[in-house]
């Protein structure tokens, strides 16, 4: 009878581990989303896919990643996405917004953040694109969305394949 049940205990450990190994392989092999979901609290969120896009101001730029030569980037301004995400860009910011941050996470989880400030005219005003065209055509590898940083010495914020964009608050209660 210990047998049986110890047998039984592997067989389902392994199965297990193999369902786990699988799970994870295919996370690592999905394709990159056709759209970034962007959220800001207390608003409804969305997402921003090439038709969206297309019907918002589009900007180029020409940049150099790493030791590439320079393309043309083509995209919207992600201070328009925050806005139409309902971001309280409208006005310049104030108070509690303030020390709200906007968290730009790519597929295989990577992720950097900027505060909200940057992106309010008055403040930061950070030129900062999510592109979907690379000299003209749709991202490849890097896509089917990226941010591009301009003016970043080196392109460590240039997120490859966008999948979401969030506004966080970042504020902590007042210490007595």
């Amino acid at each position: 009878m210990a047998n049986t049940a110890l047998s039984l205990w592997r067989y389902l450990n392994s199965a297990l581990i193999l369902c786990f190994a699988l799970a994870v392989d295919a996370q690592d092999a999905a394709p990159a989303p056709d759209s970034v979901h962007v959220a800001v609290p207390g608003k409804s969120a969305i997402d921003v896919d090439r038709a969206m896009m297309a019907t918002m101001e589009r900007i180029s730029v020409t940049a150099a990643a790493h030791e590439e030569k320079s393309s043309e980037w083509r995209g919207v301004a992600l201070r328009d996405i925050l806005l139409r995400a309902g971001a309280p860009l409208d006005k310049p910011l104030r108070g509690k917004a303030l020390a709200m941050v906007v968290r730009v996470t790519a597929t295989d989880h990577y992720q950097v953040v900027f505060a909200l400030s940057d992106f309010d005219p008055s403040l930061g005003n950070a030129p900062v694109l999510l592109v979907d065209q690379r000299d003209g055509q749709p991202l490849a590898s890097d896509g089917p969305f990226r941010l591009l940083v301009k003016g970043d010495q080196r392109p460590a914020r240039w997120v490859r394949s966008v999948s979401s964009i969030e506004v966080v608050d970042a504020s902590t209660a007042r210490q007595p």
